[in-house]
């Protein structure tokens, strides 16, 4: 699975985890976090669900998402991929939505070691994007923790409720 949070300018990255599910598990495998234009960014993202055979992508639709997200999925049948690429316009406040989200990000979503990753890679970057943020002041880079969020959101969407089987009371 993915999302992407794309930039919307002034220093926004591009966001973009993929994540692999393992029972209540959520692996960050690799992902798109860069700053650049959209021109570099979205093959970026391209290659990334084609790599690793993403079968379900959810782009966030405000300012100019909806137009990128059809610009990666263009690219995604051009690299002959198969992603099922979903558009969400989000009205909830991003604070509200990184805390609200977070006990389950903390409790569910496993990430690399640092060994493991080249320390000026884009997964250095979201890491380092991800520790750094802090709900106190002002965060200059919190588009990893608001896509984390969102992630977090769309799989827990996907589990849908619990059911119940009930001795009937007569």
């Amino acid at each position: 699975l993915a999302i992407c949070d794309t930039a919307e300018g002034g220093g926004d990255d591009t966001f973009l985890p993929v994540a692999y599910l393992y029972g209540d598990d959520v692996y960050i495998e690799d992902c798109v976090c860069d700053p650049s234009l959209p021109e570099a960014t979205i093959p970026l993202c391209a290659e990334k669900l084609v790599h690793h055979k993403v079968k379900q992508a959810q782009f966030e639709s405000n300012a100019a998402g909806s137009g990128y997200a059809d610009k990666v999925n263009e690219q995604v049948k051009k690299l002959g991929g198969h992603t099922h690429i979903t558009k969400r316009r989000t009205t909830a406040n991003k604070l509200t939505k990184i805390i609200v989200n977070s006990a389950y990000v903390k409790s569910h979503f496993l990430f690399k070691d640092k060994s493991c990753y080249e320390p000026r890679s884009q997964y250095a970057r979201m890491m380092n994007n991800l520790v750094t943020f802090t709900v106190t002041g002002k965060s200059k880079h919190d588009d990893v923790p608001d896509g984390m969020a969102q992630l977090a959101e769309y799989i827990t969407g996907m589990r849908g409720g619990e059911v119940k089987i009930l001795k009937r009371p007569f």
